[in-house]
């Protein structure tokens, strides 16, 4: 059955993104050069994880299974986070007698099917090749692809719950809380909490369980935990007027005037912070989980800090739409746009940062990581953060629009996409040189840090003349 208002939101992404390619024609032919190419790329990083992984105990299958979802859970959450409220249709779409569950399939499924186009075929192709190496064989790869596709709908249930909570409103929370108390006593009853209906995919990939079974859950799963979400997600309790308070002084001295106006304008927004405590949620739940498996030293930091990463980075995301939307700041600003764009990306670092040494700190005292360790954190923050600078100037990520948040994530898949496929291929070779750490580091991330920062300069000059 069509639907006039799917149609006119698909009518409204398609013309923005063409406006983007058509802004960049260079960047973007890159972009989907790297996206085409990267599922061949994924193919041999799945056979070297094979390769290097022997799955000789459940915990090994486990902690394969659980990497995946976390991030899959993390995205979810910040999917749920970026739906606009209902007054972002306008005031006569909003007034139209539409059913609220259409209306959040329409803002989320174009970003949502352009994300998974992006990030599918390297997540399928990448899954298929370990699970090549692995007892379970490829079917077994392919259930653990969707298990972590299924788990976006769950970690978007989760985020629902803990807006109903902010909003003051018990039953919602209560309700998502029981669903995940059986999820929780599924995972128990096949011998990993944890992951719930997704153990049995752990199962498969040690050739415990057939890879068909394992496929079947996760599909019947991540649908039924699909539909309940967009029930959720339609149902959702309308924000309360803020309160009237006294006005606090957030820009005090000349020096700090530019980054505490960008830091306001980026603190403000209510997406950014629920996933800045999202991210921090998942990543110390990830980083206790593999603490509780008694994984080796470095595993509980990676694995939390990751998580982490993964949430923290709507800050970098959203900072080019908010220079968009102070516009009328920077404009008589005396000390150009050099210094406005070097305050954001500033800002962007520090809020990507600031929820991952949070839950790096709690990993770090609990398994007595190495310094190397939080050095490759330390350069995956700095990249992660440059990689959503730069889709978010490219695709400025505004509040006004309908779901023009989430076709920036679609934005972000892709660079990210195209980024590791680009230091996949140049990081070793540097590394083969034998030069120092420091210096591979730099090569590979500051490329990425350059084109950010031209990106964002470019795209508040044009808005600026």
């Amino acid at each position: 059955m069509r639907s006039p208002l799917c149609e006119a939101v698909v009518r409204c992404h398609l013309r923005r993104l063409r406006a983007a390619v058509g802004a960049a024609p260079l960047p973007g032919s890159v972009l989907c050069a790297g996206v085409v190419s990267a599922p061949l790329a994924s193919v041999r990083i799945g056979h070297a994880l094979g390769n290097g992984v022997a799955v000789t105990s459940a915990g090994v299958a486990d902690a394969i299974v659980l990497g995946p979802m976390l991030a899959g859970a993390v995205a979810g959450a910040a999917l749920a986070a970026a739906l606009p409220e209902p007054a972002a249709f306008g005031r006569q779409i909003a007034a139209a007698p539409f059913d609220r569950a259409v209306g959040v399939v329409a803002v989320a499924f174009v970003p949502v099917l352009a994300g998974g186009l992006v990030v599918s075929p390297s997540l399928v192709a990448a899954a298929v090749a370990l699970g090549s190496r692995l007892p379970g064989g490829t079917g077994a790869g392919l259930a653990l692809a969707a298990s972590t596709l299924a788990t976006i709908p769950a970690g978007a249930s989760l985020a629902e719950g803990w807006i109903a909570a902010a909003r003051r409103r018990r039953r919602r929370p209560l309700l998502v809380g029981c669903a995940a108390g059986a999820w929780l006593a599924m995972g128990a009853a096949l011998g990993a909490a944890p992951l719930g209906p997704m153990a049995v995919v752990s199962l498969a990939l040690q050739g415990e369980a057939p890879s068909g079974v394992a496929l079947a859950v996760s599909g019947a799963s991540g649908l039924a935990v699909g539909l309940g979400w967009v029930l959720l997600a339609a149902t959702r309790p309308e924000q309360p007027a803020a309160r009237s308070g006294r006005a606090r002084q957030l820009v005090r001295g000349r020096r700090g005037a530019i980054p505490a106006a960008i830091a306001a304008l980026l603190g403000r927004r209510g997406d950014v912070r629920v996933s800045a405590a999202g991210a921090v949620a998942f990543g110390a739940a990830g980083a206790g989980l593999a603490a509780v498996a008694a994984a080796p030293a470095p595993a509980a930091l990676l694995l939390g800090t990751t998580t982490a990463l993964l949430g923290s980075l709507f800050c970098p995301l959203a900072a080019g739409g908010a220079l968009l939307d102070g516009r009328w700041l920077w404009a008589g600003t005396p000390r150009g746009s050099a210094v406005v764009v070097g305050a954001a990306a500033l800002v962007a670092v520090a809020g990507t940062a600031a929820p991952v040494g949070l839950v790096g700190a709690g990993a770090w005292v609990g398994s007595g990581a190495s310094r190397s360790s939080a050095g490759v954190v330390a350069v995956l923050v700095v990249a992660g953060s440059a990689t959503a600078l730069l889709a978010g100037a490219l695709v400025p990520w505004r509040r006004s629009g309908v779901g023009d948040q989430l076709t920036t994530f679609a934005a972000f898949a892709a660079v990210a996409v195209a980024t590791s496929l680009a230091v996949g291929l140049v990081a070793p070779r540097i590394v083969a040189t034998g030069a120092p750490d420091a210096l591979v580091a730099g090569l590979a991330v500051g490329p990425s840090v350059v084109a950010a920062l031209a990106a964002l300069g470019s795209r508040l000059g044009r808005t600026a003349n």
